[in-house]
Order: C-alpha cells, then structure tokens, then sequence
C-alpha cells in the first residue's frame, strides 16, 4: 500500500482525490494549501503527492519546485490539478511535475493518471548528465590551466574578442574588454566567471554585458566550473558561454511594453500620458533623448508634446515647430514609415539630424486610423542598426499612443490598452471548471455505489451537485447579463426613480445602520439601480465579521446623488484595488476565505452605473475594510441607454 499526499484547498475536490486514492488501495494524508503540503513531504516523503495548482500561501507550481529542490522529496512523482492553466503551459512544464490532470475531470481519468504514476513512475534524467550534454552544445567555449592562462578558446569566442584573446589571462577579460554585468555597472576582474571557477566555485547563468567591434551591446550568459583530476583537485577551469542577446532583447521588448501600458493606463491626462511614456521606454531600452511630436491641427505643423532626458545626458537642441519633410520627425511624418538613421555621423543621412552628441536615431509614426498625428524619436550614444523586432514594438507603442490621443477616456483607454484575454479565458475557465469537478466526481460516485444503497445513503452526494449546479446556473445568466449590458442589447428603462426609496428597500436583514434623506429623486432605471445598490450592500455584510456594522450613506449636491457603503471587513489586498471590477475576478483574500461568490457584482454593478453615465469607486476604509462610492446625475436627460466603454479584463476583481 502506498501513501499518497493529497494537497488541495478547496474541501469538495479533496475529499474525491481522497476517495479514489482509499478506492485504489492506498493510504491518503490530507493538506489543506501548499505551505502545509511540502512541510508534510519534506518531514515524511510520501510515494506520490497530488497536487492543486491555485492554493493559498504556496501554489502547486511552486510547491513541486521546491520538491524538486529539496533532496528528501527530489525524486517523489508530482501529479498537477488545475483549473486555471492548460496542460501545455509553460509553467506547469517548468515546475517538472509527472503528470497534469486539468479540471474538470472524472474519477476514471483521475484513478488512470495516479494508478499509473505509482505502478510505474516516469524515468527522471540524470541532473548531471543534462547538464553535462547542454554543456557540450554550447556555442563559445573557454578552458584555462591553474594560472588563469587560456589553453582553449573556440573560434565563436575568437570571432567576438578577436584572435589576441588567446593571450589575455581569464582575471584580465573584464578590464581588457571592457565587461559589464548585464544591469550595466562595470564587473570587477575578481566576479570573472573562469577566474571564480578556478577558485572551486560553479557558476551558472552568470550575466555578461559585451560590446563587440562594431560598439554593438551582446549579453551572454556563463556556465563555468573547476576542471579536476580523479583525486579532485583543481587543474584548470572551463566556462561555456551562450550569446544571449536575442533572449535578452526578448525580455526587454516585453517589459518595455508591459511598462508602456501601465503607463497608459494610469496617466490622469494625455501630458502625463506622453511623459510617462518616454520615460518606461528610455528606462527599458536604454535610450537617453526621445520626444513626442503631435500635429497641431491649426497651424498643421509637428510640436513637441513630450520630451525625456536621462540622467547626464546631453540635451539636443531643436525647433519649436516642424513643418512636413524637416528634420527626422518631419521626414517620418511625411513618409508614414519608421525611420533608423544607424550612424548620425555618416554622409548622405534620409534626414537632417541636429545631434552631435548622439550616434543613432530612430522614428516612428503615431497614427489614428490612416492618418499620422504625431512622431515618437528616439536618440542614442551607441551604434544602432534595423531590428524588426524593435520596429514593431515601437509601432506599437506609437500605435497605443494614438489610440489614447483619439479616445482620452481614461478609464475606457485602461481597459483597451491592457486587455488580457487570456487571463479572462483562464477566469472563465476556472470558474466554470469548478463547479463541474463536483458535479462529475459525485456524479462518478454515486453511479458507483451498489444498487441497493438508498437515496437518503447519498443525499449529501446529491447536495453536492445540486448546490454547484444552481451556482454553475447562476454564473452563467449573470455572464449573459453583463454581457448583454456591455454589448448595449439592454436598455434602460428611465424615468424617476426615488433612490432613497430604492435603497431602503435593498436593506437585507442585517446591522446596517442608514443615512437616508427622505426624497432623493434621479433619472435612471428603477430595477437596474436597486441591482446595484444589493451588490454593494451585500458585498459589504458578506466580507465583514459577525456583529460588525454596515454603513450606509446617501448625500447629493447640485449635480450628483452620491451613494457610499462602508464596512470593516476583509478589505482588499495591496496591489489588487485596480483589478476589483474585472469579470470573474476576486481578490486573493476573499477566493481563499471559504466565502461563496462568482466575481461578477462588480462589474455588472459598474456596467449599470456607466448606463446611468455614472461612476463607481472603491477605496480602503480608514479603520479597516472597504468603501464603495457611485455617483449618479441628479438633471434630466444626462442618463440613458448608453453603451458603457470597454472595460479592461485584467485590471479589476470583485471584492
């Protein structure tokens, strides 16, 4: 009998895993989140551990790394549970686990998948043999004896340094070619990865910044380790070095546009927009000068909008305005194409560039539609030629930059510019999946249990499903109805509404305490308001303890209804608050509290108040909790059936 650790927050599933495991003849050990499951594998390694991939504390991804790290438990077979991710995600590969069971599943396929793990464990490689076969397939290879002098350099090592790097001794490969780590700062003779490994030190990945002849930056990434004879002593040290630039440029582009679209997303206005802009870029990509240049539509010429100097960097001196052809911008405003000027220093440039202390230069068109409203140019002190991949980064960049001059909506453009389908498919999926885990597994249950078992044996079964069927149920007319409100097919049906009225009668039978006027008359739609006033209030007696107050508040100025829900609950966790309002999407605290909910209040709740041409917020109440806060007009004909903007799938989540 073997013993099988079952980790898994979420007690419905865990008690299924546990049944199959008992069914198939082994002993189950239950943990209840990832923290406490690698604490019961470490302290008594089980034969395998089946594992959850979205738990509280310590996911499973991490919790089969760190397995995987720790000698005790490096070789226990890891069965992944998910939800959330497909079986092909990178990072479910990453974390080496032996087989991936995506929900939802039935108990045949979940008794299929651990039967076969623990009969027959899939065969693990060899660390050292990996490593050792990477090792030979690296492209530059550098070995030297005991006194540091180079004995083997490979011609891919001698096409970048050149042949007189034969002669260099490892410790003077920083100073004689000027390395740097991969931040930039300068590497110190001593951190050189041969040198370190002559000392008996084993260096992997170890970052190295390289310019090669043309004053082009390499980064590579160095493998080094002690050569020893059988009794161990040190004779030499061999490195392997991987270029590395591709990767790296790779990584860059993504963090650059990641930082772009925060950038877009939280500028107040189109100034702080252009500036914040420049800035994610010079920072990610290294460039010291850019500016925006916008067409002023009156006098059809390009002014700068925005400009960004780093830090010593020498300014450039340029023309208030620009007329069509002139200079970089203008030529690339004329042209509607990006424009690399590799060498400012060379003759017969496409464009006349007033920059002498730079090298390179690059523009790129800001466009709206068909038409070029604006140049981004950017200017560097190194050489810099054509990359594709850099050009359409940079036209996407400029690309989102016309969008927002087009829009302006600052809330519409968060969600335009950072939409992540992926993870709301990955929501959708996980909420769905959910509910049909139960379903099924005491679905399979029952229909296993013996003819003669009674219907009061397996009423608790039964429960099971009925519960999560009304939830599946209730999810999926709520989507429908989000859905429907955003897509503008239902209308609002307006006239005057009391909202004091409609308020009081949302009130569920809870310590809520009320600060209603008597009247307090707006245009809107009657049901569609007292839909949102339930969510708000019920969101704040669900998340705050037993015998905690609920506040209520209803003011109103010459403009506006101002309707407040206070409370002193859970609050909302720090760096979730832009989330709160994403379709599905809850805050971490709350989806491992044990509490019930769907992540849809929210969002439907702002759909309507967008309807309304309203706006909801949320903030942290001062004792502890959350404040909600909706503003509606108060004059006739500002509300109506209006279509609400987009909405951002990644920047929000129910409370």
């Amino acid at each position: 009998m073997a013993s099988v650790l079952v980790v898994e927050d979420n007690p419905e599933h865990q008690a299924v895993i546990a049944e199959v495991v008992r069914r198939l003849g082994h002993s189950a050990t239950l943990a209840g989140d990832g923290r406490e499951g690698l604490a019961a594998a470490v302290a008594a390694p089980p034969d395998l551990v089946v594992a959850d991939v979205d738990m509280p504390h310590l996911d499973g991804i991490r919790m089969c790394r760190a397995l995987r790290e720790h000698p005790a438990t490096a070789t226990v077979p890891v069965v992944l549970i998910t939800a959330y991710l497909p079986p092909g995600d990178t990072s479910l590969a990453s974390a080496e686990a032996d087989a991936v069971v995506p929900k939802p599943f039935s108990v045949r396929e979940l008794s299929e998948t651990l039967r076969t793990c623990l009969e027959s464990p899939p065969p693990r490689h060899d660390p050292a043999f990996t490593e050792a076969l990477l090792r030979s397939l690296d492209a530059g290879v550098v070995a030297c004896d005991l006194d540091g002098r180079l004995v083997v350099i490979n011609q891919a090592v001698r096409d970048f340094f050149g042949d007189e790097s034969l002669g260099v001794p490892a410790r003077d490969w920083a100073e004689r070619f000027g390395l740097r780590r991969h931040d930039g700062s300068p590497l110190p003779p001593d951190e050189v990865a041969l040198y370190r490994a002559l000392g008996g030190e084993e260096i992997r990945h170890d970052g190295v910044l390289a310019h090669d002849r043309q004053n082009r930056r390499r980064w590579f990434a160095i493998n080094a380790r002690p050569v020893r004879d059988a009794s161990g002593n040190i004779l030499g040290a061999v490195a392997a070095v991987h270029d590395v630039t591709a990767e790296h440029h790779q990584h860059q582009y993504e963090r650059c546009k990641t930082e772009v679209l925060k950038a877009l997303v939280h500028a107040p206005d189109a100034d702080r927009a252009g500036t914040e802009v420049l800035r994610a870029i010079s920072t990610e990509l290294g460039w010291p000068y850019l500016r925006l240049w916008l067409v002023d539509p009156v006098s059809d010429r390009l002014r700068p909008a925005a400009t960004h100097l780093a830090d010593g960097a020498p300014p450039i001196q340029s023309p208030a305005v620009l007329d069509r052809g002139e200079g970089l911008a203008g030529a690339c405003w004329a042209g509607g194409e990006p424009i690399w000027v590799p060498d400012l220093r060379a003759p017969d440039l496409p464009a006349a560039v007033e920059a002498e202390h730079y090298r390179a230069a690059v523009a790129v068109p800001v466009r709206s539609a068909d038409n070029v409203i604006g140049v981004l140019s950017f200017f560097t002190v190194e050489h810099q030629e054509p990359d594709p991949a850099l050009t359409v980064l940079l036209s996407g960049i400029a690309g989102h930059i016309g969008g927002y001059l087009e829009r302006r909506r600052a809330e519409e453009l968060s969600n335009q510019l950072a939409a992540s389908i992926g993870e709301y498919i990955a929501l959708v999926g996980h909420e769905l999946r959910t509910p049909l885990t139960s379903i099924g597994t005491y679905t399979d249950l029952i229909a296993e249990e013996d003819d003669t078992t009674t219907v009061g044996e397996v009423r608790e079964l039964l429960g099971v499903i009925e519960r999560n069927n009304a939830r599946l149920r209730s999810l999926v007319e709520r989507l429908l109805d989000l859905s429907a409100l955003e897509a503008g097919h239902a209308q609002l049906t307006v006239g005057d509404v009391d909202l004091a009225a409609v308020i009081a009668e949302a009130l569920p039978d809870a310590p809520i305490r009320t600060d209603l006027p008597a009247r307090l008359v707006i245009p809107g739609d009657r049901a569609r308001l007292r839909q949102v006033a339930e969510n708000l209030i019920g969101n704040a007696v669900k998340y705050s303890p037993d015998g905690a107050t609920v506040h209520v508040a209803l003011t109103a100025d010459d403009d506006a209804a101002v309707l407040t829900v206070s409370d002193s609950g859970i609050g909302i966790p720090s760096g979730e608050r832009d989330r709160l309002f994403a379709r599905l999407y809850r805050a971490t605290n709350a989806r491992h509290s044990g509490i019930p909910g769907a992540g849809l209040g929210l969002a439907l709740s702002r759909a309507i108040v967008e309807l309304h041409r309203g706006t909801i917020t949320l903030s942290g109440n001062e004792g502890g909790g959350t404040v909600a806060t909706v503003r509606l007009p108060r004059r006739s004909g500002t509300s109506g059936p209006a279509r609400p903007g987009r909405r951002d799938e990644t920047l929000g989540g129910n409370h």
